[in-house]
């Protein structure tokens, strides 16, 4: 027989510390059978059993049991988890299948700092790097797990202030094979967006069986102001969502933008409507916003309103000068203020164009002035916080 007691460790990666370990087994013949293992973490224990098969004393086979209540699993800055598993586990050195249920009764979820570096896509190639070598993962996997939220499961981050509830079957049989079936609702929740606070009415996401981070969405967030109900649906999936507006009673959508943002009627004013171009473009599906903003520049009566992050000039100083009017706002934008402006520009005769743009974050402005010479040929001249001037010759190629 052999037994270990009160021992410990503080486990960095999950950020947790394991009080209290003991241990009960004996070996007899060729197994080795652990009768009892416990580890207190947080404000809950673990108990675990069991049984390994040797062979010329290397593990052959391997069975047992894990059950807890309240198990402090994760204790980061940014996730908190409580677990209570009942699971069963069987497999080889090859291969391990895991079966049984884990509820999770307290889960805190939080928003992680975004100011750090962004990380390249998997799918980016690097121009002279080597070729990434396919890593196989050295243990075949065979899992299948119900999970079920408890009733103090909260998610902040993104905007999203909810209460979550459901229960998903998971079905894991890789790192990267890894599906599910089931739904997760949220219980009551808020979205706040541009001083904002939508109330989530109603928040689904369904699994049928797919890859776990293509799930079906299905939310409404809703802002009211007297009688009116105004916000937005999300339907799609999470790496393709639609965005819709949505209203009670049915409005236009330049007036649903308006009470979401602002809580009343839209009345017209540039600076109004600069505030609704930037939250459609945030809000809003690709196609949607287009449209809305079309719509919004009507009902002041310009051509050009943009809302736009400069990306500077490109190489010996000169910017790239699209000659299209649907362009036009690009210019002002980005005439080397490394920052968000909202631009308004005016065509006052079909050469003429005439833009002022305004920095969001500081005192930065600018005033462009652009004039069509011929069909090829365009000087532009910058006034403001920066001047310059630019001739542009336009050569199209097939």
């Amino acid at each position: 027989t052999f037994a270990l007691a009160d021992a410990g460790a503080y486990l960095p990666p999950a950020g947790i510390r394991l009080d209290g370990v003991a241990m009960n087994g004996r070996l007899a013949g060729n197994e080795i059978t652990i009768e009892s293992l416990r580890a207190t973490s947080g404000p809950g224990s673990l108990t675990a059993t069991a049984v390994i098969t040797l062979d010329q004393w290397r593990v052959a086979h391997y069975r047992g049991t894990v059950t807890g209540e309240r198990f402090q699993t994760v204790n980061v800055p940014e996730l908190q988890m409580l677990a209570t598993p009942k699971l069963t586990f069987e497999g080889t050195p090859a291969k391990v299948a895991v079966r049984g249920q884990l509820l999770v009764p307290e889960l805190l979820v939080t928003a992680a700092g975004t100011g750090g570096p962004s990380q390249a896509s998997p799918d980016v190639i690097l121009e002279g790097a080597p070729p990434p070598v396919e890593t196989q993962f050295p243990l075949a996997l065979d899992i299948r797990v119900g999970v079920t939220l408890g009733d103090r499961v909260i998610v902040k981050a993104a905007g999203i202030d909810a209460q979550l509830g459901g229960n998903v079957n998971l079905a894991i049989l890789g790192p990267d094979a890894v599906t599910s079936t089931g739904a997760i609702r949220v219980i009551k929740g808020y979205y706040s967006t541009y001083g904002v606070k939508l109330e989530i009415v109603r928040g689904r996401v369904f699994y049928a069986g797919g890859p776990i981070n293509r799930p079906t969405l299905d939310f409404l967030a809703l802002r009211t102001e007297g009688d009116v109900k105004a916000g937005v649906t999300v339907s799609g999936t999470p790496d393709q969502p639609v965005v819709k507006l949505y209203s009670e009673p049915a409005m236009p959508d330049t007036e649903i933008l308006s009470y979401i943002v602002l809580g009343r009627p839209l009345s017209g004013s540039q600076g109004e409507t600069s505030l609704l171009m930037q939250a459609a473009g945030a809000l809003l599906s690709a196609g949607q916003s287009v449209t809305l903003q079309d719509q919004l520049k009507q009902r002041v009566g310009i051509d050009v309103l943009d809302v736009s992050a400069a990306k500077g000039t490109s190489y010996g100083g000169y910017r790239k000068i699209d000659v299209t009017p649907g362009d036009a706002a690009s210019t002002a934008a980005t005439a080397g203020i490394g920052e968000t402006m909202v631009t308004v520009g005016k065509y006052l005769t079909p050469d003429l164009y005439l833009s002022y743009g305004r920095s969001l974050f500081s005192e930065r402005n600018q005033v462009v002035l652009r004039y069509r010479l011929t069909k090829r040929l365009e000087i532009e001249t910058q006034a403001g916080s920066e001047l310059g001037a630019d001739i542009t010759y336009r050569i199209d190629f097939d």
